[in-house]
């Protein structure tokens, strides 16, 4: 039924925000948006020309004039994400924007009134507890949704067309804290993986040194490809993670264009400056009175194929031809 409802709200909600009529900005106050993130901190001229930060200012939020922004990042050390979500209700923000999983737990955690915007990075927001459901998440928050969860499918199809003979395939994965969720997800790519003949092999990491120490491990267990779930630190040390794939000759597949631009051998999931923007008009519309638990949960409207052509040379790969004619981008 989950699945059922994600598909019929998916061009509701786009098609929604885009025509939802625009409420006038209550005149004279000046919003604070409380900003949490597990990343480093990001250098403030680079944050004030970011992506979200000029679609804000599309939708008529200016830093200075009607709005401004307190920011919380946590360095990765996510145990002190509860702390910095109080830091934020306690600067009596009106709203918090958050930007993985783990964001928007500690902001859900810290209050049940201010609203939160987040991006989902997780598996399931239902599932994880913080909304009641797609369609009405009910409570103080919404946002949208990476998919990554649904379109490890997909990137688990795209190793069986490149190379038809895999028989194992590796997930580099997060290692989550709950066991249940844990086993979740191994079960959903188990039965992903089986449907196309592929046994996978799972190495979980809480370090960069743990990335790295999978590369030899997948070797010595005989994978033959990989399935990368980003982090903020393999994000940073994409180039490192590419060039490590190409010394021990494993084909990666990978959520975000930037890691194929990096080396990686192909890349699919959703557009993030796309998924930026949708945040953003949720942010637009909550501050203009809409409520966030009547708000559904929103779904990529957007995905692309990369395809790095250098790096498949080097791997001694041939990409087939159906694959080569629909990569939104081949990189050379």
């Amino acid at each position: 039924m989950v699945a059922m409802n994600r598909r019929t709200f998916v061009l509701a909600v786009a098609v929604g925000l885009g025509a939802a009529p625009r409420l006038a900005q209550p005149a004279g106050k000046v919003y604070r948006i409380g900003i949490l993130g597990n990343a480093p901190m990001r250098p403030e001229a680079e944050f004030r020309t970011s992506n979200w930060v000029q679609a804000l200012r599309d939708l008529g939020w200016i830093d200075g004039q009607n709005v401004m922004f307190e920011r919380r990042a946590s360095d990765g050390k996510s145990e002190l994400l509860p702390q910095l979500a109080r830091e934020l209700v306690g600067a009596r923000v009106d709203l918090i924007a958050t930007f993985s999983s783990q964001d928007a737990a500690a902001a859900r955690h810290a209050t049940s009134t201010i609203p939160i915007v987040m991006i989902f990075s997780g598996l399931d927001p239902v599932e994880e507890g913080l909304v009641d459901s797609f369609a009405r998440p009910g409570g103080n928050l919404t946002g949208v949704s990476r998919m990554l969860g649904e379109t490890d499918a997909k990137r688990l199809e795209l190793i069986r067309e490149m190379l038809p003979a895999a028989a194992r395939v590796g997930v580099v994965a997060n290692a989550r804290a709950d066991a249940d969720l844990q086993s979740r997800y191994e079960q959903r790519l188990r039965a992903a993986a089986r449907g196309l003949t592929l046994e996978p092999r799972f190495f979980p990491y809480r370090s960069l040194a743990d990335v790295e120490g999978a590369f030899p491990a997948m070797v010595e267990k005989g994978v033959q490809a990989f399935l990368l779930e980003p982090n903020f630190f393999t994000f940073r040390n994409r180039d490192r993670i590419a060039g490590l794939a190409l010394q021990h000759r494993l084909p990666g597949v990978f959520t975000l264009r930037e890691y194929t631009l990096a080396g990686g051998l192909m890349s699919y999931g959703p557009d993030y400056a796309s998924l930026e923007r949708q945040h953003a008009r949720y942010v637009d519309r909550i501050l203009r009175g809409a409520s966030p638990g009547e708000l559904p949960v929103a779904q990529p409207t957007k995905f692309a194929l990369a395809v790095n052509l250098k790096s498949a040379k080097a791997l001694g790969i041939a990409v087939p031809r159906p694959m080569l004619l629909r990569a939104d981008e081949l990189i050379e």
